[in-house]
């Protein structure tokens, strides 16, 4: 029984510094935490697509146009567009479309012909959207054709992406 008695733990003074040290780190790392998801959900950029139209097919000179608003407070940067089962980005794969900070208009995608399309020509209407590439080429031919809808999306360069549904009509 003496043995037992004779043991000593550690002194109050130490323990209480522990406890204290364990404390302030598990409070950091909550902090760290925490604000690392509300530092990354405020950097994240949101478009719009706030109208979609697919016009002039039974023409042959079908015109892609979608109205875009960019609320965000950072600019995004579209790689590529998506329609049916195409994706249709630039030859040398940068940024075909630049939707500053705030802004809001029209981009414009163009074909020469309704059926077999394998290129785009890409235009924009509206302050603070430029185009640096305003030919895009795609990966398979899309054959448009009047009254069919079709799902689409533009994606951007952080592999975000924007859908969109739109019906073809003459």
């Amino acid at each position: 029984m003496q043995s037992r008695m004779n043991r000593r733990g550690i002194s109050n003074v130490v323990a209480t510094i522990i406890l204290i040290a364990v404390a302030i780190a598990l409070a950091v790392a909550v902090a760290v935490w925490v604000f690392g998801l509300a530092g990354s959900a405020s950097k994240t950029s949101t478009l719009t697509v706030v109208m979609a139209q697919l016009t002039g097919v039974s023409s042959g000179k079908p015109t892609l146009t979608l109205t875009v608003s960019n609320p965000s407070s950072s600019s995004i940067s579209i790689v590529a567009l998506v329609i049916g089962s195409s994706t249709c980005q630039s030859p040398s794969n940068s940024p075909i479309i630049q939707i500053s900070a705030g802004a809001q208009g029209e981009i414009i995608f163009s074909a020469s012909s309704s059926t077999n399309v394998t290129s785009l020509t890409v235009t924009a209407q509206g302050n603070g959207i430029t185009i640096p590439s305003n030919s895009t080429t795609c990966n398979s031919p899309i054959n448009f054709q009047t009254g069919v809808q079709y799902s689409g999306e533009l994606i951007t360069a952080s592999g975000q992406t924007y859908p969109f549904t739109v019906t073809a009509s003459s």
